[in-house]
């Protein structure tokens, strides 16, 4: 009986079915009570053939109901029946104008108000009124011809109580029942948000765990990269190690937008903004693309307005994501043609400016039905024709794109023609900590340069470039034309710009004319030239150009292209003397590959496996800089730091001490920070980034120019 009950009318059961059924149940105690007055009143049969034939349909609609789920359709034609057809004929056959019947009217009328779709109520609602006043009326009218109808008494029982009783038992359980159910909703409501907590919780363990452990031997993959670009060696294997950091670098960014849109999707990004310089940014930015398109046939151009400010306050690593994301996008779906990047700026104000974005492609264009699609979670630009595209990506990077723009409140947009190409651009608002231009000459009014190089776009990138630095040049299309140019020089000129392919064939000419710098445009993995010329690398943008011309020892920029120019340009900047540290990590690889890089900028290095080690050599001897793994089993890095902090030593409370860590979730930075550390390194380590620490901690006479 339990169970057939939990069946009809549970509170699992949903509302517009439990309504249904009690409304069926309801429907037979009220034919059955029709049934019992008519028999104790004495009634003729047509006033049973009524009641019989209505609960006859009903029961027709009922199985209706079942076998097609139309709940809504079955209780309206129900409830026509009711008002239309059976309780007109059971009224007027029982003859009396005070009767029972009367108040079973209002049973539809309650079924109507509780259960009806909205678009069958209105008709239903009508149909109530035209049939209880028409039914009504014909009584009234055709009362003469009955006798009972006038002089027939009221019957307290089975006019009023009985009717009234089934009727408000009706409006009880009704109510009953959907307190019943949005209480039962409510319940479950609450479990699965409980539920859902608790995977959250479980996923972003998860996806911590997953970068930890992902980016603790990617760190030794990648410092290890570093240590061999750094070495001289052949230009084939220089290239190769450049493949795996690359390979590294991707893994990476995948890893930390999974991480952010772990973020986007709870709406927790959190901007981390500081001070910073543009310069850099986009230097390493332009480095990694162009080392992506080394062997490719897409060229890269880049457009910089060299009057953008210098520094600015914002989130930094936010910004840089963008820039990649966008950026990488672009490298993968162009085969052939170009990648340009333009970056400038608009409502440029004392304190505030914004930065302005913008990366086109020759690639495979966007299908217009997928721009709207575009910047969803997974969603991925497929093309047919690139089956080998299809898997590559996680299809957030878009996403989280925008998620980064919009939390900066600025706004992202997309231009694309299908197999043509697309533009992605961007707007950030920053406020400007350094008001300099991030490129300037000093000296440009006695500079004069010629331009000869046969990618006639890189030409015109490079004109436009001169021109915003306002640099004298002229371009030449030919030999003859720059060995015109060149005999005929009254010193306006100073410098010949030209390409790799042009130099070799021009050698006679930039050998005879010695007075004039000539300047080799080389791409990234061209093979030296064997011309002595001073050298820019490819893409050419007002930062190199400006960097070129205000460099003191122009051999520094010659020789910095031997070594990788993605994460390599300051490495052995300087060295230390007589400096000694401690690298405490408990991954052994790691330790060895931290042992060499600090070695070469020539510090002595102790290493230990974890805290109590690392404690025990600390208390023997003194050293300079301290680099702690955070996540270590017994001691960790935060119990490690106290430890050494709590020593009698006085030295050990001054020590600069540096977080090693490969932990990237939100906050991991500014809880280590507030646990004590001086400093914060997440691994992979980055080698620039782990000298300018090593300048920022260590004292000024420990540091020597490396040369």
């Amino acid at each position: 009986m339990r169970s057939a009950y939990d069946r009809w009318f549970g509170a699992d059961v949903p509302l517009e079915i439990a309504y249904f059924n009690i409304s069926l149940a309801f429907i037979v105690v009220l034919s059955a009570a029709l049934v019992c007055s008519g028999l104790y009143t004495g009634e003729d049969k047509l006033f049973f053939y009524f009641i019989i034939s209505g609960l006859g349909f009903i029961a027709f609609l009922a199985a209706y109901a079942l076998q097609t789920r139309k709940y809504d359709l079955s209780i309206f034609c129900i409830t026509l029946l009711l008002e239309g057809i059976m309780l007109p004929g059971v009224y007027i056959t029982d003859g009396r104008f005070i009767s029972f019947a009367l108040v079973y009217y209002f049973f539809p009328l309650l079924t109507t108000v509780f259960i009806q779709n909205k678009r069958f109520r209105v008709i239903a609602y009508i149909t109530f009124i035209l049939s209880f006043f028409g039914t009504i009326t014909y009584m009234y009218l055709n009362s003469h011809t009955n006798s009972r109808s006038i002089t027939g008494s009221m019957r307290p029982i089975e006019d009023v109580l009985i009717p009234f009783m089934i009727c408000g038992l009706f409006v009880v359980v009704s109510i009953l029942q959907t307190l019943r159910h949005y209480r039962y909703e409510s319940e479950e409501a609450e479990k699965s948000r409980i539920e859902a907590d608790r995977m959250e919780k479980s996923k972003d363990i998860f996806l911590m765990n997953m970068s930890h452990e992902i980016r603790t031997p990617m760190n030794a993959i990648m410092s290890a990269g570093e240590l061999i670009a750094s070495r001289n060696i052949s230009s084939d294997t220089r290239q190769n190690v450049r493949h795996i950091m690359n390979a590294c670098k991707a893994l990476i960014s995948t890893i930390d937008d999974l991480l952010v849109f772990s973020r986007v999707e709870n709406k927790r990004i959190v901007l981390a903004e500081s001070t910073y310089e543009l310069k850099p940014l986009l230097d390493d930015i332009i480095n990694m693309i162009s080392v992506r398109l080394m062997n490719s046939e897409v060229k890269f151009y880049v457009d910089i307005d060299p009057s953008i400010p210098k520094g600015l306050f914002g989130d930094m690593v936010r910004i840089r994501q963008v820039f990649i994301n966008i950026l990488n996008n672009a490298v993968k779906y162009t085969k052939k043609g170009h990648v340009t990047l333009r970056v400038r700026m608009t409502d440029r104000h004392d304190t505030s400016v914004t930065i302005h974005a913008e990366v086109e492609d020759t690639g495979i264009g966007i299908k217009q039905e997928m721009l709207p699609h575009l910047f969803e979670d997974f969603v991925r630009v497929q093309d047919k024709i690139n089956e080998s595209l299809k898997n590559e990506g996680s299809g957030l990077g878009l996403s989280i794109t925008k998620a980064i723009v919009d939390e900066f409140g600025g706004k992202m947009s997309v231009e694309s023609e299908y197999n043509r190409g697309s533009v992605f651009s961007f707007d950030i608002p920053q406020q400007v900590s350094d008001p300099s231009p991030i490129a300037v000459v000093k000296d440009h009014d006695g500079i004069g340069i010629i331009i000869y190089d046969s990618d006639t776009e890189c030409e015109e990138r490079l004109k436009e470039t001169l021109k915003d630095l306002k640099i004298k040049h002229t371009a030449v299309y030919s030999k003859e034309q720059l060995a015109e140019l060149v005999d005929g020089n009254d010193g306006t000129y100073t410098h010949i710009f030209i390409s790799t392919e042009n130099s070799e064939e021009s050698m006679d000419i930039l050998r005879h004319y010695r007075e004039m710098v000539s300047v080799v445009l080389r791409n990234v993995g061209d093979t030296e030239s064997s011309l002595t010329a001073d050298k820019i690398t490819k893409p050419i943008s007002s930062i190199n150009v400006a960097e070129y011309f205000n460099e003191e020892d122009e051999d520094v920029i010659s020789d910095g292209l031997e070594l990788n120019e993605e994460t390599s340009s300051r490495l052995g900047t300087f060295m230390v003397k007589d400096a000694r540290a401690i690298v405490v990590d408990d991954n052994m690889t790691n330790l060895i590959v931290s042992d060499r890089l600090l070695r070469n900028l020539g510090f002595d290095v102790v290493t230990a496996g974890n805290g109590n080690d690392a404690v025990s050599l600390i208390s023997s001897m003194k050293f300079d800089i301290i680099f702690i793994d955070y996540m270590m089993p017994g001691m960790d890095g935060v119990d490690t730091l106290r430890a050494i902090r709590r020593m009698p030593v006085k030295w050990t409370s001054d020590v600069p001490c540096l977080v090693l860590t490969a932990d990237a979730h939100e906050g991991a930075k500014q809880m280590l920070l507030n646990a004590g550390f001086d400093d914060y390194l997440s691994k992979p380590i980055d080698v620039s980034e782990l000298e300018y620490m090593i300048s920022r901690y260590l004292p000024k006479e420990k540091l020597t120019e490396y040369e």
